[in-house]
């Protein structure tokens, strides 16, 4: 009796033991983890502003003039011309912009991206999700429009709902791929003063965006990115609000972007739901994953200073 009781204690220190050093070995895994994805995302910020400095410093001034943006509402715009000067750019003879009028900027299947959240009002959440993953991306329909996945359920619907819903189902949520009303992105008068964003953006959607371009792409292809996004539109694709999960039937905002390339640019054998495109870690899709991805290259870039726009782009042709 006495060498059992010994033996039981003994027996559940080693346990013990062997639990602490496991959680021990975890937390420093998930520590390594940290610190290795502020790292990338430091270093990734830093390329960011610096291809973006690069491609201001191409610029030329070209002229100032008012645009109205919206019915009564105009808007002071600036024009900084960048000279056409690798083979990528010069190869694509289109224009930036939607018209000569210059109004509007886009061609269909260009991917309009910004790294400032939809939360700054959000304190201890914007900085976050601004620096890691971006604001929100969309694909030019060619129609004046966007595709794009946007993760902002009605009062009346379940977060958990959305999440737990096979994706492949039919409902009724309303967190879906979808084409925008408009071309939104240099609307001046786009936000009213009593939106909670209002005193960071101003009236605008974002106070910074920037324009890429897939290197080398075709007619076809930018046709057959498209046409993904509207069958996904079609079938009512759910947002994806666990990101790097549920990821066969549902899509966040830079994933579907990557996702639609994919779908054109890389053999069916070898397509994943984390996109092989425009994407060059291969994992989660961030903004300024596709900014820095070795496929695209900067077409324009704005910046919203004080309500006036200043527009650098690719000169025409």
């Amino acid at each position: 009796m006495v060498l059992f009781t010994r033996t039981r204690p003994r027996k559940k220190q080693i346990i013990k033991k062997r639990i602490m050093r496991i959680l021990k070995w975890l937390a420093l895994a998930i520590m390594a983890g940290i610190i290795y994805s502020f790292g990338v995302a430091v270093y990734e910020n830093i390329k960011v502003d610096q291809s973006l400095e690069a491609f201001k410093a191409r610029a030329e001034f070209e002229y100032q003039t008012e645009v109205e943006t919206r019915p009564g509402v105009w808007q002071t715009r600036y024009f900084y011309k960048v000279s056409r000067e690798t083979s990528y750019e010069l190869a694509d003879e289109r224009s930036v912009f939607y018209t000569p009028t210059r109004v509007h900027l886009g061609q269909k299947g260009d991917i309009f991206v910004t790294q400032q959240s939809p939360f700054p009002h959000i304190k201890w959440f914007d900085p976050f999700m601004s620096y890691y993953f971006g604001g929100h991306a969309a694909i030019h329909d060619g129609n004046n429009r966007f595709i794009e996945a946007t993760g902002f359920p009605d009062n009346d619907e379940s977060l958990l709902g959305i999440i737990f819903h096979p994706g492949d189902q039919p409902h009724e949520y309303s967190v879906v791929v979808s084409r925008s009303a408009t071309n939104y992105w240099l609307t001046k008068g786009y936000r009213p003063e009593t939106d909670d964003q209002y005193p960071y953006y101003g009236s605008h959607y974002r106070t910074r965006f920037v324009g890429l371009r897939v290197k080398y792409i075709t007619e076809d292809q930018i046709d057959g990115v498209v046409d993904f996004g509207n069958q996904l539109i079609e079938n009512e694709a759910l947002y994806n609000f666990l990101f790097f999960l549920d990821m066969k039937h549902k899509y966040y905002c830079t994933d579907l972007v990557s996702r639609a390339y994919q779908h054109v640019m890389v053999p069916e054998d070898r397509q994943r739901s984390y996109a092989r495109a425009l994407n060059d870690d291969r994992f989660i899709t961030s903004v300024n994953d596709m900014i820095l991805s070795n496929d695209t290259y900067i077409h324009f870039y704005v910046e919203i200073i004080d309500e006036e726009a200043h527009i650098y782009y690719l000169e025409d042709l």
